[in-house]
């Protein structure tokens, strides 16, 4: 924490620089019974892991769960690990490394429980499910101040809808102080990677398609494009398998092969790479799209992906992706409020500015709406990764991560939040 009580600091430079209110780091009954009942127009904002820039606003009271919720308890004789809500993922894998066990964390190392709780995609997903399929129990507050602790197998009729509605909004309902997760025996991972150009890219993609359970496809299209394929090698179908696509992968003659003990061990886009890098003289926005597979529509995606590139603003403007697909296509869109089950991508749309150049602000947002307007004939869903109720975008957004399930989740809200103390829908 800076000396600067105005100042939070955490990853995400927008909310680093936020002139907040106030800044708590433990859960009393006055945060529900005191702080918000003469004010309509606030809300809460609480940081996890502070990656996302709405966990600190202007004029507003911050929640920082980091310093008093970060305890870490495994039992490894169930496969369970209990973490508080303030736990960032690095710590959560470096933790699980030492038992020789892992679970399914996303590219980043830096965000929190607002990773588990969005749904959670990463690369072992397609094996392991979304990391919303892994939570065992959660403990916390609803926006009433309702204490909660709902374990998985013992949930009563009463619980379920909240149970759901956790996993994939949790942030508009509650406070969250415990999380509990399935755990995994860890394996080697065989990276393939390198740069590689947009032609080359379609025929990966042609390929990523067809991929086992135990292979997914990352990528990043920035001033150039790099690609991450990930396989885990857990037996010898595994290793048998893999090798069969590395014999197709040969003729990209850019890509190399990285062996890794376990995948806590793997740095995505580093940034020797020069692709980006967090710049503390940097704001910026994320929109996450879901859309299912390409098929036959993968180079007239490429060629919008070429328009979309030229016209970027500046080189801190970039779009990437993660595939989904195997187990995360396994579970009922009623399991969670992670509905879009049938989508194979996650691409997401990284827009960056000059922190106090309003102009060059106006200019990247343009160009991030008008990016996703291109793309979503291909992506037509939203992963609510990050809240932007400070922009236009808000609602639409909304609208299309929980779709039919919408009215269910407002539904929850008015029982959960009555006063609106969390994020608003």
């Amino acid at each position: 924490m800076k000396k600067n009580n105005n100042l939070l600091e955490v990853p995400n430079i927008n909310s680093s620089d936020a002139q907040v209110k106030n800044i708590i780091h433990k859960i009393k009954d006055n945060l529900f019974n005191s702080y918000y009942k003469s004010s309509k127009s606030e809300y809460l904002c609480v940081c996890s892991g502070g990656t996302t820039s709405g966990c600190a606003r202007n004029g507003l009271i911050t929640l920082d769960l980091r310093k008093e919720y970060n305890q870490i308890h495994l039992e490894k004789e169930k496969n369970l690990i209990k973490i508080g809500g303030g736990v960032i993922m690095k710590d959560l894998m470096n933790y699980l490394e030492k038992h020789n066990m892992t679970f399914p964390t996303g590219l980043s190392k830096l965000p929190g429980a607002g990773y588990l709780l969005t749904g959670g995609i990463s690369p072992m997903s397609r094996r392991y499910g979304l990391a919303i399929d892994n939570i065992e129990s959660i403990k916390g507050y609803l926006g009433n101040g309702t204490f909660i602790s709902l374990e998985q197998n013992s949930l009563n009729s009463a619980q379920k809808l909240l149970w759901e509605g956790l996993k994939g909004a949790a942030p508009f309902l509650a406070i969250i102080t415990e999380i509990g997760l399935k755990t995994y025996q860890s394996y080697p991972i065989q990276i393939i990677e390198g740069f590689v150009n947009d032609n080359e890219l379609s025929k990966i993609i042609n390929l990523a398609e067809g991929f086992p359970e135990n292979l997914s496809l990352q990528w990043i299209y920035a001033e150039n494009i790099y690609i991450y394929i990930f396989a885990e090698i857990k037996n010898d179908s595994d290793n048998k398998t893999t090798k069969n696509y590395l014999k197709k992968l040969k003729k990209f003659t850019s890509l190399k092969i990285q062996l890794y003990e376990n995948y806590n061990q793997i740095n995505f886009f580093p940034k020797e790479l020069d692709l980006f890098e967090l710049n503390k003289n940097n704001h910026s926005e994320v929109i996450s799209l879901l859309g299912g597979n390409l098929k036959d529509d993968i180079q007239i995606f490429i060629n919008c992906m070429r328009e979309i590139i030229k016209n970027k603003p500046n080189k801190s403007c970039y779009v990437a992706s993660q595939q989904l697909g195997g187990k995360t296509k396994e579970f009922d869109d009623k399991t969670s409020f992670f509905i879009h089950r049938a989508c194979t991508w996650k691409p997401w749309i990284y827009a960056a500015w000059k922190k106090d150049d309003f102009k060059e602000k106006e200019i990247v947002l343009k160009w991030m709406n008008e990016s996703w307007k291109k793309l979503k004939i291909f992506f037509p869903k939203i992963h609510l990764a990050q809240i932007h109720n400070h922009l236009d975008s808000h609602e639409e957004e909304v609208y299309l991560s929980f779709g039919e399930r919408l009215s269910e989740l407002k539904t929850l809200k008015n029982i959960c939040d009555p006063e609106s103390i969390l994020p608003p829908l």
